[in-house]
């Protein structure tokens, strides 16, 4: 098993409880670990038998730019649901995003949570 990660992927929407967030792109960062075990892709030199990592990158951004969720909460649980479901080479995954604007005083806030097929 090895982790296959994207780190930092930054994604511009309109996300946010304050009137000011529903009328502005913010940038959101993710840092994206995936669980996948690598084994056929190494032997073969094989992308089909791992995950494609720019693709995941690809999807998290249709994805979060295609939502109008109020809470980082619920896009993070949404998008945990939706990799999983499409890349079943991907037996857990964790993604902290994290929000720049959120606090003024604050480098930022944000939020990391994981999903893996058993639960």
């Amino acid at each position: 098993m090895a982790t296959v990660f994207i780190e930092d992927l930054k994604v511009d929407t309109v996300i946010g409880l304050c009137e000011w967030e529903k009328h502005v792109k913010q940038t959101l960062h993710f840092d994206i670990d995936m669980q996948v075990d690598i084994n056929g892709a190494a032997d073969g030199d094989n992308i089909d038998a791992t995950v494609d990592y720019a693709a995941v990158a690809q999807q998290v951004i249709d994805f979060t730019q295609a939502q109008s969720c109020l809470l980082i909460e619920t896009l993070l649980e949404s998008l945990l649901k939706h990799l999983l479901d499409s890349h079943e080479r991907i037996s857990e995954i964790t993604i902290t995003l994290r929000k720049p604007q959120a606090i003024p005083a604050a480098a930022c806030a944000g939020i990391t949570s994981s999903l893996s097929r058993q639960e």
